[in-house]
């Protein structure tokens, strides 16, 4: 049976933003805390890898027999897209065509394994439910190299249409059915080389180092007495304190304040800055103005002691790890040790102040290339219903990666400037230039 608590899906990606611990605003410090301490014991649940590649929902549909991939929520909404509609979608984009292409051919030959009374089952009779894949396709990689072609089904996150309304759902039951017919579906794929796998669940080992948590949350308990919150407080309530601290300064009544605060937070009814200037007067509305437009800034500067924390934690609970679709992980690690130094140097030698500020930034979480320590994009798991990540460096290094290979902010390194980097490392490694 359906759960009864479900969220709605208003608009953006159908899987969207996965959280980390720092992003939902409405976890308490006393569940940061929880989770954390979880972790440290190896006892999070749902564990599964998350993985560095193309993202899908699908469904089926009982009236036509046919597969339906979707992109968004819009596609959900509309019934998704068939084969030909997809392939359109993706037209003439190289690898990423043929990712999505042929990984939705696979797809349709594994759940033709099914019986019709299975797939109604699992997807309901009018493509009700939806289900969220991987499709890792090593001739369109994007940070790790994996070393085979493979759909992945996660088991979150799972949509389910109404009547038109979409509500992500976190039962399951029907990614347990799929899992539990992945041999057959295997069979039926016809598509050589490539394997489909249910959600990849990881083992978490528990830290043997005390120290690592304790550290951890008297960082974030820091955080706490320079906000004066407790346990009970929020992340948003957090950010909202802090924020009150510096709110007083624009020297305006306290009806305004409150107005202030409610839009940088976007709460429900908040008042808009047409509203807000009719509080505060012409005059003080360009400082009011410019604070509410700073207000994301300052919540990064405020999160930062807390995010950091975190990340040095998940580090610690990431080391080690192995990905289940990489043969030699050792040797994985090695490779992006080097894609990554390569990066950070030929940025460093680009002169780009811009390019400089992103690198110093993303420098600060990685330290050194060293820190990467796993082949994983990171873990995902659930707790109270719903999914955060850990992703170690992953995060810092797939940027500086990014920055390298395809610019960010308006910056794009030179092809000349790229070019000379990869020469200069293929002499000094001795390897034949192409």
């Amino acid at each position: 049976m359906l759960r009864k608590n479900r969220t709605l899906i208003r608009e953006g990606g159908a899987v969207g933003h996965l959280n980390s611990l720092t992003d939902n605003r409405d976890l308490t410090f006393g569940e940061l805390k929880e989770i954390l301490e979880l972790a440290a014991e190896g006892k999070l649940e749902r564990v599964s890898e998350k993985f560095d590649g193309q993202n899908c929902v699908f469904s089926w549909d009982a009236t036509t027999g046919e597969v339906m991939a979707a992109r968004n929520s819009g596609d959900i909404k509309t019934g998704g897209m068939d084969a030909a509609a997809l392939a359109a979608k993706f037209a003439g984009r190289g690898s990423l065509t043929d990712a999505f292409t042929v990984a939705f051919k696979v797809l349709t030959d594994a759940l033709g394994a099914l019986d019709d009374t299975t797939k109604v089952s699992v997807f309901g009779d009018n493509t009700n439910r939806w289900y969220s894949m991987e499709i890792i396709y090593t001739d369109n990689p994007n940070v790790i190299n994996y070393d085979s072609n493979n759909i992945v089904f996660h088991g979150w996150p799972i949509f389910h249409v109404e009547n038109g309304v979409v509500t992500r759902d976190d039962n399951d039951d029907g990614v347990q059915i799929l899992k539990a017919n992945i041999e057959a579906m295997q069979k039926a794929v016809t598509v050589k080389n490539w394997r489909v796998n249910g959600p990849a669940l990881v083992r978490l080992k528990g830290l043997s180092d005390g120290s690592v948590l304790q550290s951890t949350l008297t960082a974030i308990e820091g955080a706490q007495g320079a906000a004066g919150v407790s346990d009970a407080a929020s992340i948003g309530e957090y950010l909202r304190s802090m924020l009150e601290k510096h709110v007083s300064d624009l020297g305006v009544d306290s009806v305004a304040e409150e107005a202030i605060l409610a839009r940088c937070m976007e709460e429900d009814g908040a008042p808009g800055l047409v509203q807000i200037k009719k509080l505060v007067g012409g005059d003080a509305y360009p400082d009011v103005a410019a604070f509410v437009k700073g207000a994301p800034t300052m919540f990064k500067k405020f999160i930062a002691p807390i995010e950091h924390a975190v990340h040095k934690f998940s580090l610690e609970v990431l080391k080690g790890l192995e990905s289940t679709l990489i043969v030699d992980s050792d040797a994985e690690v090695v490779r992006l040790r080097r894609e990554v130094s390569r990066a950070i140097k030929a940025i460093e030698a680009s002169g780009q102040d811009v390019a400089m500020d992103v690198l110093k930034q993303q420098m600060q979480k990685l330290q050194n290339v060293e820190t990467i320590n796993s082949p994983m994009e990171g873990i995902v798991f659930i707790y109270k219903g719903e999914a955060y990540k850990l992703t170690g460096n992953f995060a810092p290094a797939g940027q500086i990666l990014g920055l390298f290979r395809y610019g960010r902010k308006g910056v794009k390194l030179s092809t000349e400037a790229r070019l000379r980097q990869y020469v200069r490392i293929a002499l000094n490694n001795g390897r034949p230039l192409l």
